[in-house]
């Protein structure tokens, strides 16, 4: 089964993600917003421009579902370590905890406030808009910042702001006026949970007439449990009629109309009714229905067509920003909105079968020679998930390894680990063992935070994963 068909979303994370995340409306790409259709002659094709359509508006539709499932706009949830009772949302880092807070700049601006945190604690802070292009970047490694620090004090303003900021914070501009603020701390392990906690709360977001005011303790947060609520956004998505998605995707775009840059589809798919404020009653139920099956079809069939293989990993190059290329767009959007620039997290993923055709359990060996572990600024991990995306169930409770408790090196100074079902102690350090699921395939997802140029430009590569049954 490819994952991203069965990827989920937690309804406080992007995940993030996060998660990604939650779920109303977020708005356009940015630049001037679309003035309206031009004219058409002819009878439009209104299988292929649904099509279009769909998938077009694919991150537009997860995010408003997502954020009408979140608390109020313009205040903070912040998660806790998932365990694999968690099934709110796929592909859960279990070596960073998230915040995330849905941002509505229509009024005034929003001052966000990272403190500052232990120099090898590592954070990342993603603003991200509507349609699911990562804008801001910022991190303990590279926080973007006119200001000296920390804390680091941002502005966070919308497209039609035009204020002074105060010297003392940097300006942060979203092309949009409803957008998605996205944190990740890092965490070592249940112990270090209180310490993350007490770092989440100080993270501060105020509306900046108050902060200006000195009203410095405006920010509502709330700590998100682990998540087994109700059905996640993109099962429900799966699920809609193509009447009902494309008449929402009309509404959801009266708060942001497209930009500019989307002027050319959106010429073409007005022609069947889909445009802000828009319906497509006129149209057959049928035609929709099948325009709905043939675009989700094409979301999960799409490849990474950038992405680096090699070694049996695949690497994703472009997370972060799409443009016009929609099809990516929604891909990475089902897959787990809200992923990382590579910058910030080098993603690297396989996946493989548990068992032989006869049911037999199989091992694997990952082991990275003497002078070869991932070279970055930060710290690397391997985790497993199943084929939903969700953290592989163990009674050791591992469920990733290389980063907390430290991986035990060889000798050599070679670091080898067991990919298997069965506990390979003691012959293998536990810290160098990682649970995979008795049946089925299992998915491994390697993150290099802040990787470093080596492996950014693929000087490096990560050691193939063998078979040793």
């Amino acid at each position: 089964m490819d994952p991203r068909a069965s990827a989920l979303t937690r309804r406080s994370l992007l995940g993030l993600g996060a998660a990604v995340a939650a779920g109303a409306l977020l708005p356009g790409c940015g630049g001037e917003p679309w003035s309206g259709p031009a004219r058409t002659t002819g009878r439009p094709d209104v299988l292929a421009l649904a099509i279009e359509a769909y998938i077009f508006g694919y991150p537009m539709i997860m995010l408003d579902m997502m954020r009408a499932a979140s608390g109020p706009s313009n205040t903070i949830e912040h998660s806790v370590l998932p365990d694999p009772h968690d099934r709110g949302v796929a592909r859960l880092s279990h070596d960073m905890v998230y915040s995330q807070a849905w941002l509505d700049l229509t009024d005034e601006p929003m001052v966000l406030q990272i403190p500052g945190m232990e120099p090898d604690r590592y954070w990342l802070f993603q603003l991200i808009d509507g349609w699911a292009d990562t804008v801001h970047d910022l991190s303990s490694k590279t926080p973007r910042t006119t200001v000296e620090g920390p804390p680091f004090t941002y502005v966070v303003t919308g497209p039609q702001w035009t204020g002074d900021v105060p010297s003392v914070m940097t300006r942060l501009h979203m092309p949009s006026a409803l957008c998605t603020a996205v944190g990740r701390i890092q965490i070592n392990g249940t112990a270090d949970a209180p310490k993350v906690n007490q770092w989440q709360q100080q993270v501060k977001l105020i509306p900046l007439s108050a902060w200006m005011r000195g009203e410095l303790d405006r920010t509502v947060s709330r700590v998100h449990p682990i998540d087994r609520g109700p059905e996640p956004p993109v099962k429900r998505i799966a699920a809609m009629d193509g009447r009902t998605y494309l008449d929402r995707l009309c509404r959801v775009m009266l708060a942001d109309p497209p930009a500019d840059a989307d002027a050319p589809l959106m010429d073409k798919i007005a022609a069947i009714g889909v445009l802000p404020g828009g319906t497509v009653d006129d149209q057959l139920t049928e035609v929709l229905d099948e325009a709905v099956r043939q675009a989700q079809r094409r979301i999960i069939d799409w490849t990474d067509p950038t992405a680096r293989r090699v070694n049996g990993w695949e690497i994703p190059i472009d997370l972060a920003s799409f443009g016009t290329d929609y099809l990516r767009r929604a891909a990475n959007t089902l897959y787990t909105p809200g992923l990382a620039p590579i910058r910030d997290i080098l993603y690297a993923n396989q996946q493989a079968p548990t068992t032989d055709d006869q049911g037999r359990p199989h091992r694997y060996r990952i082991r990275f020679a003497p002078g070869q572990w991932p070279p970055v600024d930060a710290f690397t991990s391997i985790t497993a998930y199943d084929t939903q995306g969700f953290l592989v169930p163990n009674p050791a409770q591992i469920y990733s390894v290389g980063h907390f408790p430290a991986a035990v090196p060889a000798p050599d100074g070679s670091v080898e680990f067991a990919v298997q079902q069965e506990d390979p102690s003691p012959t293998i350090p536990q810290a160098n063992w990682l649970p995979i699921p008795e049946t089925g395939d299992v998915i491994l997802t390697l993150r290099l935070y802040a990787p470093r140029e080596a492996a950014l430009e693929g000087k490096w590569e990560p050691p193939p994963m063998t078979r040793v049954d």
